[in-house]
């Protein structure tokens, strides 16, 4: 991706609570938590299900995961967690969080047996997570100007920030990272490289947050109705 004019920013706040009920005896023979469900969450799960990071709740320990157990087994079954919406028919990228089939298959087997805890001797060592950051220390910082007011109640809209690069050269963007102020309210954002030649947002007010109608994301009509906020 190469981009010298700018970026776009999509924020969309999304809540969700699930309570898991007290669960029964474990079978003998199941998966259990310390030998193979506590690894794939540190190296699935655990980038952003952590203290400080974007995910609603943490996924560090026997008692916090066993609460989901079953928010866990429906967003797995579903592909919406880990989150990823790129095709595989049309590549491989080396940073996929997705499941195989076969982790499905044991968290599915671990949460319908009861989520057994097993032995904790059996627990791996616990990652290292860089201070700040879940990539490497970053060449640019591009800041938005202004936080987006989230409501007590209601839905938000698809919001908009646009960020000039000031790059007077192409870029090749290796690997990126979005820092949100508040990291509990914001359940994802999608940035956009926007080349010189490009007509999308181009009468956008740029560095303020506005709002713009569904019909009017990449694709759609290219006008300039702006709820300036």
């Amino acid at each position: 991706m190469r981009s010298r004019l700018g970026l776009v920013v999509t924020f969309v706040v999304v809540a969700a609570l699930v309570a898991t009920a007290t669960p029964p005896a474990a079978e003998k023979g199941a998966p259990t938590f310390y030998k193979d469900i506590l690894p794939l969450l540190q190296d699935r799960c655990q980038g952003c299900h952590r203290p400080g990071e974007v995910a609603p709740m943490p996924l560090l320990t026997y008692e916090q995961t066993r609460t989901w157990a079953a928010a866990i087994a429906k967003s797995v079954q579903s592909g919406m967690m880990p989150p990823w919406f790129a095709d595989p028919r049309f590549g491989h990228f080396s940073n996929n969080p997705s499941l195989s089939a076969q982790q499905i298959t044991t968290l599915l087997a671990w949460i319908a047996a009861g989520t057994p805890a097993g032995d904790p001797h059996e627990a791996p060592a616990p990652p290292e997570w860089a201070g700040g950051w879940n990539i490497a220390k970053p060449d640019v910082v591009l800041p938005i100007p202004k936080p987006v007011a989230i409501p007590a109640n209601g839905d938000v809209e698809y919001t908009y920030e646009v960020v000039p690069t000031h790059f007077d050269e192409d870029k090749w963007v290796q690997m990126a990272e979005v820092h949100p102020s508040s990291p509990q309210y914001v359940h994802h954002a999608v940035v956009y490289i926007r080349p010189p030649d490009s007509g999308w947002l181009r009468h956008a007010p740029v560095r303020r947050t506005v709002h713009r109608l569904e019909s009017q994301r990449p694709g759609g009509p290219t006008g300039s109705a702006w709820d300036d906020k």
